[in-house]
């Protein structure tokens, strides 16, 4: 309501509660979150529980990446081999960097959505799943142990103890020096976001059809897309990516690319119809 905490109003919310309910990381993340410097901000549980999900995520990806590299794994220097390889690199240092700036001028909820975007959208729905594809098991250790760096300034224990648990690892988070660049190719970090920008629209225009078939996506002379077809079919969840001759179906214009969804006449007219109702429906709102 816009007031502040007071004994007297008997609006005074007991931390310990909140850490017996949600953990005391989760309580950081949700006290940190959306707070603007020189301005009052009420406080809410459902940022906590937005600190809990963060948490949750880390575990996850920990454990997806544990399963993925085995018992007694030992990493090596991390070499790039995909384009997924170079962006996820890329997307880690610029987060690196912009933490950084953001923690040394007490910019503390910047360096949060940050690191937020960084572990959940780039590391968690991006890397993880392109790596299904493309393994390559030094630099999923590493994208693994530059997250939790990351992550540790605001969620100290569930680092820790993530960090603890890994087979590589026989030393303390907390001594652990701020992550380290590694060289990228950008052109190639480059190429992995044109795939993201297929992908997507892929994606958004599978969700907009009617049924839940899955569909083919075909193209014409597209070197990026041949070359790349079995990452972009599991990220779109596709049922093939092939090549064709004569261009038919459902036309993805947003990526700028010669490539359609395998779309019946019947779907595609359905579609239009569905699209001409959503249209009607907010001329008239």
């Amino acid at each position: 309501r816009g007031q502040k905490m007071s004994k007297s109003k008997g609006n005074v919310i007991n931390p310990m509660e909140m850490v017996s309910e949600y953990g005391s990381d989760a309580l950081r993340l949700g006290i940190i979150a959306s707070r603007s410097p020189g301005q009052h901000q009420a406080f809410s549980a459902n940022r906590v529980v937005a600190g809990r999900n963060f948490c949750n995520k880390l575990w996850n990806i920990a454990r997806f990446i544990e399963s993925e590299l085995g018992k007694g794994f030992k990493p090596h220097q991390a070499s790039l081999e995909s384009l997924a390889d170079h962006w996820i690199v890329g997307q880690l240092q610029n987060a690196s960097e912009g933490i950084q700036r953001a923690l040394e001028g007490y910019r503390f909820a910047e360096a949060s959505d940050i690191l937020y975007h960084a572990v959940w959208d780039s590391v968690a729905d991006w890397y993880i799943e392109a790596s299904k594809d493309q393994k390559n098991p030094d630099l999923l250790a590493w994208v693994l142990d530059t997250s939790l760096k990351l992550a540790h300034p605001f969620a100290p224990f569930v680092t820790e103890t993530i960090w603890q648990t890994l087979s590589w690892h026989d030393d303390l988070l907390i001594n652990q020096p701020w992550p380290t660049a590694i060289e990228h190719n950008e052109i190639a970090a480059g190429e992995f976001t044109r795939v993201q920008s297929l992908v997507s629209e892929a994606r958004f225009v599978i969700a907009a059809l009617p049924g839940n078939e899955r569909y083919s996506l075909l193209y014409q002379t597209d070197t990026l897309v041949e070359e790349n077809a079995a990452l972009i079919k599991r990220l779109a969840k596709l049922q093939d990516v092939k090549s064709v001759d004569q261009a038919r179906g459902l036309k993805l214009a947003a990526s700028g690319r010669e490539a359609w969804l395998d779309v019946s006449e019947d779907t595609l007219r359905e579609h239009l119809i569905n699209l001409e109702q959503r249209l009607a429906a907010t001329h008239a709102d």
